[in-house]
């Protein structure tokens, strides 16, 4: 196979959240850990609840880290993948008409007019969206470029 013939590489941008959220986690993590096996190994006065509030205590940061590691969004020349703790959107570009930037961050204009909220992607990251996606930048006042008109 020559480099003629290769398909062209797929371009990819990965967007997650800051690294803050699981350090974060750490930290509480490790200053929950002592009360949540004190709670579970002791088993204190309301004995009943004391082990299962343990487990849910020590769980709680770790599921914070799942979180910041796992949401996101994914960017390929295919479309857009918005991904959650438990869910995973894949968004073709034929799908987005566009989108929207204001105090809530980026959110993706589909085709039936609704909206998804784009977290944690920014607006200075769009520029790099529209490039990997093959979309040209329009702002608001400018308008698209009319094919019929040959130039």
């Amino acid at each position: 196979m020559t480099s003629a013939d290769s398909p062209l590489p797929t371009r990819r941008l990965r967007v997650r959240r800051s690294a803050a959220f699981t350090g974060a986690a750490f930290v509480a993590w490790l200053t929950v850990a002592p009360l949540a096996l004190a709670l579970i190994v002791e088993q204190p006065l309301w004995s009943a609840l004391s082990v299962p509030l343990g487990v849910v205590l020590l769980f709680i940061p770790l599921g914070v880290s799942m979180w910041a590691w796992r949401s996101g969004v994914d960017v390929t020349t295919d479309g857009l993948t918005v991904r959650g703790m438990f869910t995973t959107r894949e968004i073709p570009w034929r799908h987005i008409d566009g989108f929207a930037t204001g105090n809530e961050g980026v959110q993706a204009i589909l085709a039936d007019q609704s909206q998804i909220k784009l977290d944690p992607l920014k607006p200075e990251n769009l520029p790099q969206v529209l490039e990997i996606g093959g979309q040209e930048l329009l702002r608001e006042d400018e308008t698209a470029p009319d094919p019929k008109a040959g130039g």
